[in-house]
């Protein structure tokens, strides 16, 4: 169960990496909300940020480098693209670029547990598989979008495929919701203006979730 549940996790994680994307030129966004009705969910990115391509987020996910090799080849074989996914930097861009996705995945078995349960089953599994774990702020109650929800903040390394190491700060929220959860992540860097911490305060309060 472990397993299943942090390859879900680890589809965020990605978002960390350097972008390496052969793709050219700017993405065009028009409206800075995105609202999918199914989900009865809705983020708004800040200025400047761009939503990121499914092409950006498969690159991302190729090139990550986990020290569990088998849970790093199930990343690739099941992870699905988010519901969303937001960048500071327009792609590709040479260092870790700051960025916010949302997956929403069924529960299965853990249907009925509460938010802290569920982030109590995956940051065990996390703290393995990424190197130089900690926690900056522990596992705790919050309230995103009028809904309960589980936080965590922590800081590891991440590496890529040429071997280059990001130190990395992460962001990671669980919104359990009937039959299914809510996951976000935002991450930047540890130091410098990259952290972010402003704009991902801005993009969290956005966050609209229908009851």
């Amino acid at each position: 169960m472990e397993k299943k549940f942090l390859v879900f996790l680890l589809v965020f994680l990605i978002n960390v990496l350097p972008a390496i994307a052969a793709e050219k030129g700017k993405t065009e966004n028009n409206e800075d909300t995105f609202r999918n009705p199914t989900a009865g969910f809705s983020i708004t990115k800040p200025k400047g940020w761009v939503f990121a391509t499914t092409e950006q987020i498969a690159t991302n996910r190729a090139n990550v480098r986990l020290k569990d090799k088998e849970l790093e080849e199930q990343m690739r074989q099941r992870a699905s693209a988010p519901l969303i996914a937001i960048m500071k930097h327009v792609e590709p861009y040479d260092n870790l670029n700051p960025s916010a996705q949302v997956l929403l995945r069924p529960l299965g078995q853990l249907e009925g547990k509460s938010a802290l349960e569920l982030m109590n089953i995956i940051i065990p599994s996390t703290q393995r598989a990424m190197v130089d774990f900690q926690f900056v702020e522990e596992i705790q109650e919050r309230v995103v979008g009028g809904q309960k929800a589980a936080y965590a903040k922590s800081k590891y390394t991440v590496t890529n495929a040429e071997g280059r190491t990001f130190p990395t700060l992460s962001r990671l929220w669980l919104i359990p919701r009937g039959k299914f959860m809510f996951m976000i992540s935002m991450s930047g860097t540890q130091e410098g203006e990259d952290v972010s911490e402003r704009e991902f305060a801005e993009i969290l309060k956005s966050i609209k979730i229908d009851k």
